[in-house]
């Protein structure tokens, strides 16, 4: 009764610019649509299933960006890193991201099985479970206090956010990791030795005249066989480029030619792209 008295008194209006109080009404959506599909029989009625699945998923994206701002504000130096990111693929690093995390996370918690995927799944799981308990946490904690004072940030709720934005950053590399292959940082220090190679052979190529600037500057595309071929020569050669002694001080067995070699056509035409006028990489 108290509750409901305190909602009738302190609702904050909707048209307030603070963060709290568009949390209040983005959570009070998200609490509409998920009542709504929980009493539709999806069988007699697919179309507005699907309709209210794709709603309920914007619903939880527009939560969850509330939420992240939230925290932006509220414990800027505490916010769990994601360095990691950077490993995911293109394709996946998008803005609606999180919420197919939060939907993942529920799937999972609820006993579901992602992709076929089921020995990642049930690793996944008491993560999952953990992270959900959090969230409902973090927006209840915030709900209070959009009923309370919109100016305020207690000492719960950062509490709470600190632990959801850690629960959520571990989450979030485990379950793209099971989704979609993730370079491990062996694989990015070997791609980085590759990248360098093709600089060193570019201006090797253009003291000796294989290669002209012009060639270089237009992107020929004949360079995109041309100088992985002239990388795998000048690394297996009698005068190799000092990345390869020093690769060959530190990994036993190891070339830059075999690594060359073993790249050979796919990755290296791939990272040849990357190159831009003089022979260095695109930023």
């Amino acid at each position: 009764m108290m509750n409901r008295f305190r909602k009738w008194l302190y609702k904050p209006k909707r048209s307030d610019p603070q963060l709290l109080a568009q949390f209040y009404y983005a959570d009070e959506e998200l609490n509409q649509v998920a009542a709504e599909l929980d009493s539709l029989d999806g069988r007699k009625d697919p179309q507005r299933c699907t309709l209210l699945v794709s709603q309920f998923r914007s619903c939880q994206d527009n939560v969850l960006n509330i939420i992240n701002q939230i925290m932006d504000v509220c414990i800027p130096q505490d916010r769990a890193p994601r360095d990691f990111c950077v490993k995911f693929p293109e394709e996946i690093r998008h803005d609606n991201l999180a919420g197919q995390l939060w939907f993942g996370a529920e799937c999972l918690a609820a006993g579901s099985i992602i992709m076929n995927r089921e020995l990642e799944s049930m690793a996944m799981r008491p993560l999952a479970k953990e992270l959900t308990r959090s969230l409902e946490d973090v927006r209840g904690t915030l709900r209070d206090q959009a009923l309370r004072d919109l100016n305020t940030y207690t000492e719960k709720m950062r509490e709470a956010l600190r632990h959801f934005d850690v629960l959520f950053a571990e989450f979030e590399l485990s379950y793209v990791s099971a989704m979609v292959p993730v370079k491990s940082p062996r694989e990015y220090y070997v791609q980085q030795e590759v990248i360098v190679l093709f600089c060193e052979t570019v201006e090797r190529a253009l003291d000796f005249g294989y290669l002209t600037q012009d060639m270089i500057d237009d992107y020929e595309p004949a360079l995109m066989f041309t100088i992985p071929r002239l990388a795998i020569v000048w690394s297996s050669g009698p005068f190799p480029p000092a990345l390869l002694c020093a690769r060959r001080n530190n990994t036993p067995g190891g070339s830059l030619a075999s690594l060359a070699l073993s790249q050979w056509p796919r990755g290296l035409c791939r990272r040849t792209s990357q190159l831009g006028p003089q022979g260095r990489r695109h930023v």
